[in-house]
């Protein structure tokens, strides 16, 4: 079965849901939970837009295409030494690809051997890339998860987002709790005090490209979805991100959202001294750059 697979729906059927369309054209090969997941993993496209909802329902002439390659599996079976970003006896901190899991089947499973008392300091989402930290102890993981908790640690992150970005800096800030739960996604949003978490992100607009922008954000606290919630809510969602856009100015279409853990920094708990982390920008990044900044026509 080749890797890329492509399909016309039919009149007979027009009106099936994503996941039952593919469903019938891949049976038995793939279950509808298989096909679910590589949908979620921004797998399927329709009409040449990625769709992770499989409950979508889909019309005569629609195009759907499924990748059958699961990166998300390499990427959870190997850690590369080249992404090690800093190590002492106390922390790992790793330059995390995109795609790979923030969780026991992820990172977690692949140091948990070499050092059974391993934890996640924080968390970034499956796709986005950059600095992860992990402690290796007890004492740093609760002397770091402190730090967080009073809004000690500085960092910084680059995104592209849709559009014409203005004004070239700003600040947002409000509360933000769960939303929707859709397809064993949840959605989160800005909601009333009392519903939410206080959420804090500064940002800096850099570069003006065609239709879309280059924006650095310096998160004060780190909620779920935190910088995605908010880029979207200015109205300029991060390419890529169908779950907090669905209408993009930009014709760039890229695999996953471009945000990129880029830079941390905190009081290290044993030498008390300021470390200061950093990630290069992912070559996929770069690629989505060079299209949409270099020699520009905004």
């Amino acid at each position: 079965m080749p890797n890329a697979l492509d399909w016309v729906v039919s009149n007979e059927e027009s009106g099936s849901k994503l996941v039952s369309f593919l469903s019938k054209q891949l049976s038995p090969h793939y279950s509808s939970r298989q096909l679910k997941r590589m949908i979620e993993q921004n797998d399927c496209q329709v009409n040449g837009r990625i769709e992770r909802f499989a409950s979508t329902f889909l019309g005569t002439g629609d195009r759907v295409s499924l990748n059958l390659k699961n990166p998300q599996q390499n990427f959870n079976r190997q850690l590369e030494q080249s992404r090690i970003l800093y190590e002492d006896e106390d922390l790992f901190i790793y330059d995390k690809p995109a795609e790979m899991n923030c969780d026991e089947q992820g990172i977690i499973a692949l140091l948990k051997p070499s050092f059974p008392s391993i934890q996640l300091i924080h968390r970034l989402d499956r796709q986005t890339t950059g600095v992860l930290a992990l402690a290796k102890n007890k004492t740093t993981f609760e002397a770091l998860v402190n730090q967080f908790k009073q809004l000690q640690v500085s960092k910084s992150y680059q995104a592209i987002v849709d559009g014409i970005l203005r004004p070239s800096k700003g600040h947002i800030e409000n509360y933000l709790g769960k939303k929707h739960v859709y397809q064993g996604q949840t959605i989160w949003g800005e909601v009333p005090s009392f519903q939410g978490l206080y959420a804090s992100t500064y940002w800096n607009c850099l570069e003006i490209g065609k239709k879309a922008s280059l924006v650095r954000c310096f998160p004060k606290t780190g909620r779920t979805h935190q910088i995605r919630v908010h880029l979207a809510g200015l109205g300029h969602p991060i390419l890529g991100d169908y779950q907090y856009g669905k209408k993009f100015t930009c014709l760039h279409n890229p695999p996953r959202y471009l945000l990129h853990a880029e830079e941390m920094g905190f009081i290290h708990p044993r030498t008390k001294q300021k470390l200061i982390v950093q990630a290069i920008l992912p070559e996929d990044f770069l690629d989505a750059y060079k299209k949409l900044f270099e020699g520009k026509t905004a």
